[in-house]
């Protein structure tokens, strides 16, 4: 597996400092890839606090790019609330700024209808859009001219440069069963958010039904949230809202319930959250790579005020344990 970290570019505890130098220390740190999210017009669940605060994912990468060498950049996920022609422009150019660096393209179809409709689409178009997006986007990608005529762009004969010079390793992110048929039809990985095994073993096997159907091997992500506590699972208990992280994510409703019916408790919520000391994150971690996740990325939000701390203990402390899986 790969390992990235979730950068703190939204909410109470965004800083100039925590966006820019914890990149830096992130790559020194050994980790592989920096992710941000992407909101137009964001409302924050209740474990995010109330501040309002999201700064654009496309700016957020470039900015730690400038400050990096290595570590390579990506998007979890892009909502369809930009014009395709931009948003391979702005792909091919982190990729040049970030000097040919892996790029991730994660791409989904967003869920609140108010970012769409104040970007100017419709929301009822969010997926065609999506679809055509990728489309405009590989054709810019792969050859630097685009020729698309579709029910919602129409590119004639368009030449975007630079191309990217590096890998674009395109996602698509939603714990639904039509999030994984996009996955295999139209990108190369699937990019769940925090997803109990209940559901996230049910997807796989339904992903790798249709990867058989279609010839391919579809990569899978993770993005757990995490819980780092320095004595134990048992000592973080009376900090983590069991109920509030069952409901905290919008395809919830669509869930697959464990045996005893609701998420009660901490072992019902394996999969979406990550919590103890360092030997039972590891255990928990290797329960991922058993599934064959590809890409596991750090969602540590819960401990956002501590980000610094946590992320060095991540790194100089867990990295090298999961490094051997």
């Amino acid at each position: 597996m790969k390992y990235g970290v979730l950068v703190p570019h939204f909410g109470q505890h965004c800083t100039v400092d925590r966006v820019v130098a914890g990149a830096k220390r992130i790559e020194e740190l050994g980790f592989d890839t920096l992710w941000v999210r992407d909101h137009l017009i964001w409302k924050p669940h209740g474990m995010e606090g109330t501040e309002r605060t999201f700064l654009d994912g496309f700016l957020t990468l470039a900015a730690m790019a400038a400050v990096t060498k290595r570590i390579a950049l990506g998007t979890a996920v892009l909502i369809p609330i930009r014009w395709p022609l931009n948003v391979a422009q702005c792909f091919g150019t982190l990729s040049f700024l970030g000097g040919g660096r892996l790029i991730h393209a994660g791409f989904g179809i967003g869920s609140n209808p108010k970012e769409l409709g104040g970007a100017g689409f419709d929301a009822a178009d969010r997926e065609p859009i999506f679809i055509e997006t990728i489309e405009i986007c590989r054709q810019a990608w792969s050859n630097g001219t685009v020729n698309f005529h579709g029910a919602h762009f129409d590119v004639d004969d368009v030449t975007l440069a630079p191309m990217p010079t590096s890998e674009m390793i395109t996602w698509y992110g939603g714990s639904t069963r039509a999030a994984v048929r996009r996955s295999v039809q139209y990108c190369d990985g699937w990019l769940p958010g925090r997803f109990p095994f209940t559901s996230f073993d049910a997807r796989i096997k339904y992903m790798r039904e249709l990867d058989e159907a279609a010839g391919k091997t579809t990569r899978i992500g993770a993005i757990p949230l995490m819980f780092l506590d320095e004595k134990s699972r048992d000592s973080a208990r009376s900090k983590i809202d069991v109920a509030a992280l069952a409901h905290s994510s919008e395809g919830s409703t669509q869930w697959i319930k464990p045996s005893s019916g609701d998420f009660k408790t901490i072992e019902d919520l394996a999969g979406l959250l990550i919590v103890g000391n360092i030997d039972e994150c590891f255990e928990e971690i290797a329960k991922f790579a058993a599934r064959g996740v590809d890409e596991m990325v750090f969602d540590v939000r819960l401990q956002f005020d501590r980000y610094e701390e946590i992320i060095e203990e991540i790194g100089s402390a867990l990295l090298p344990k999961l490094r051997k899986l």
